[in-house]
C-alpha cells in the first residue's frame, strides 16, 4: 500500500469520537488528521495531497455530510477518494442518500472497532487493487483519462489537453535502474500535482496513462502559466536524480535502440498542447497532440524543456 493510501482524514465536530479514531488507526500504521468541520475538510483537500480515505461525520455544524460528500465526488482532483460516513442516523432512507451522493460506505454510531478496522482495510486494499489507476502512481489511467476528457467536451468544450512525456527516461532508466526510474516518474507526478493546485485551484484533471507519459486538462487561460511553472521545477530538480559525476558532465553514456553506444542529455519534458473551445471529436484531439510530440521530437537535441501549444483543431 502507497504512503497516501496510509493517510486517513478524520471529520468529526465531537473532539472524543475524534480522538478515539485517531488513536485506533495509528496504532495500526495509518497516519490521521483530525478535522472539527467541512470548512476545514475542503481547505486540507485544496492545500495537501489526497488521502488515502475520508472518515466523515454526517452531521456538522457547518457543512452537513451529504453535501461535502457532493462536493468531493464534484471536484476532479478528489472524485476518487473513498469515503465512509459516520452517522447516528438509523433510517434507511438517509443510508441510501449518503450512497447517492457519493458514499463508499457507512458505520453507524456508536461502531464496534473491529467493524471500523474492517471496513477501512476492505475499501483500501479495493482501492489499492484498482486496475483503472497506474499501479505506480495511483492516478487515473488512460480509460479514466479517456472518459473524462469525452465527458468534458460534451459538457464544457473549453479546455486545454496537455501531454507531457520525459525525453531521455529510456536511457536512465538502463543506466540508473527501475527503482530510480520509478522515483523519478512518482517526482513528477508529485510536481505536476503541485503546479497544478497552485495555479488551477481545483479546476483540473491530471492522469498517468503510462510509464514516462502524463496527461493534464486545465483552464485555457491558466495553461501556459502551469506549464511555465512545471518546466522550470523539473528542469531544476531532475539533476537531482543523476550522480554527481553525470550531472557535471550534463549527459550519460548507454546503447541506443540499435545498440549503438550514445551520449544522452539529462532529462527534460517535452509537452504538446490543444487548445479545445468547442465540442470536438476526442480522436481529433489525439491526433493533434501526437502531431505536435512529432514536432517536438524531431528538433534537435535540447538541454531545457519545452512545449507547443497548437490552436487550429478549433479550426
Amino acid at each position: 500500500m502507497s504512503d497516501t493510501f496510509k493517510t486517513i482524514v478524520v471529520v468529526d465536530d465531537d473532539p472524543n469520537v475524534g480522538l478515539l479514531i485517531s488513536v485506533i488507526l495509528k496504532n495500526i500504521g495509518y497516519s490521521v488528521v483530525s478535522l472539527s468541520n467541512g470548512k476545514d475538510l475542503l481547505s486540507y483537500l485544496a492545500n495537501n495531497s489526497k488521502p488515502g480515505l475520508i472518515l466523515l461525520d454526517l452531521k456538522l455544524p457547518d457543512i452537513d455530510g451529504y453535501e461535502l460528500c457532493k462536493r468531493i465526488r464534484d471536484n476532479q482532483f478528489t472524485s476518487d477518494v473513498p469515503i465512509i460516513v459516520l452517522t447516528g442516523v438509523s433510517e434507511v432512507d438517509s443510508k441510501i442518500k449518503t450512497i447517492e451522493m457519493g458514499a463508499d460506505d457507512y458505520i453507524s454510531k456508536p461502531f464496534d472497532v473491529r467493524e471500523l478496522k474492517v471496513r477501512i482495510k476492505r475499501i483500501l486494499k479495493r482501492k489499492d487493487n484498482d486496475s483503472s489507476l497506474n499501479p505506480l502512481t495511483k492516478l487515473p489511467g488512460g480509460p479514466l483519462i479517456e472518459e473524462f476528457t469525452r465527458k468534458k467536451l460534451e459538457v464544457a468544450p473549453n479546455f486545454s489537453y496537455a501531454y507531457i512525456d520525459i525525453d531521455n527516461f529510456k536511457a536512465y532508466n538502463d543506466v540508473y535502474g527501475y527503482t530510480k526510474g520509478d522515483a523519478v516518474i512518482k517526482f513528477l507526478a508529485d510536481l505536476l500535482e503541485k503546479v497544478l493546485k497552485e495555479n488551477s485551484k481545483g479546476d483540473y484533471f491530471l492522469g498517468h496513462v503510462g510509464g514516462d507519459d502524463f496527461v493534464v486538462l486545465a483552464p485555457n487561460d491558466k495553461i501556459i502559466r502551469t506549464v511555465e511553472g512545471i518546466i522550470e521545477e523539473f528542469d531544476t530538480k531532475i539533476r537531482d536524480y543523476y550522480s554527481i559525476a553525470d550531472r557535471q558532465a550534463g549527459y550519460i553514456t548507454t546503447t541506443d535502440r540499435m545498440n549503438n553506444i550514445k551520449t544522452f542529455p539529462i532529462m527534460t519534458l517535452s509537452i504538446a498542447i490543444v487548445s479545445v473551445r468547442k465540442s470536438i471529436p476526442y480522436a481529433k484531439i489525439i491526433e493533434n497532440i501526437f502531431e505536435i510530440k512529432r514536432f517536438l521530437k524531431s528538433r534537435p537535441v535540447k538541454n531545457k524543456s519545452i512545449y507547443h501549444k497548437d490552436r487550429r483543431i478549433n479550426e
